[in-house]
This record gives structure tokens, sequence and C-alpha cells, in this order.
């Protein structure tokens, strides 16, 4: 007695499929879809020092805008991004979050020392930090954010 095979899709199928998730994402990289972009550059201090490599997001308030972020220079400084290296945010009150991983000192198994945040943890939720920022049309040189350590 012969064994009932299982039909298969056809093999255009698959291509379909495919195709039809490429077109819902194609919107997502299409550059009028964007959102009008502003420079914004500003520097994050820890205790009145520089903090290097911080990471900064940009939390749109009331709105579903994208989350602009960027990484702290040596000296403390940034640039935002939203969808090109340092192109800038959308216009708007934006709640603003910091975190900087520095090493531990502790070393897990595999001698790799586990990151840990130097900021307290109300900095990296962006309904405690108390942070705020207003991007504007043009450029925008913001004071510094400070920060502390406890």
């Amino acid at each position: 007695m012969p064994v009932p095979t299982v039909p298969r899709p056809p093999s255009g199928w698959r291509l379909l499929v495919l195709a039809s998730l490429g077109a819902l994402l194609l919107p997502a990289c299409n550059k009028s879809s964007r959102l009008p972009v502003h420079p914004v550059r500003g520097q994050i201090l820890v205790e009145g020092k520089p903090a290097a490599q911080a990471i900064v997001t940009f939390h749109p308030v009331g709105s579903e805008t994208p989350r602009p972020s960027a990484q702290t220079d040596a000296e403390g400084y940034f640039s935002l991004t939203t969808y090109e290296n340092g192109d800038g945010a959308p216009e708007g009150k934006y709640a603003v979050t910091v975190t900087w991983f520095r090493s531990s000192g502790e070393k897990p198994a595999g001698d790799e020392e586990a990151p840990r945040n130097l900021l307290p943890p109300r900095y990296a939720n962006p309904a405690k930090s108390k942070l705020e920022a207003v991007v504007s049309a043009g450029d925008n040189n913001l004071p510094p954010f400070k920060v502390r350590a406890h």
C-alpha cells in the first residue's frame, strides 16, 4: 500500500511570504516617513566630571516619535542620533536617561569582568530620572546634564 504524501506548498509561496514581510518593513526604512531632525549636542557630568562612554537616550514625552540616543566621548560630550549617525532629534520634549557601565572588578567564570551601571537606577528610568530636554528647530546646544553618583 503506498504511503500518502502531504501536499507541499508551491515553491512560490515562500517567496510571496518573504515579499509581503519586506513590504511591511519597507516603510520603516523609507526616508520620506522620517520626522525632520535637528542637531542636538550636550554633555554628561557625574559629580562635575565628564562621563566617558555613557549612554544617553531621549524618550519623547507624550508621543510615539523615535528615541534618539548617543554615546559620550572621553569628555562626556554627545551628539544625538535618530536615523543616521549624529543627525539629531525631532522637535519636542524629552525625558532623558543615562547609563554608565564600567567593569565591576568581579570576575565570573570565563575571566571577563562583569560590567555594572555606576549610576543610580533612577537615571535609567525615564519616569524617574528627572532629566529633561526640549529640542527645537535648528541647532540645539544643551547645557550639561549634571548627574549624581549616589
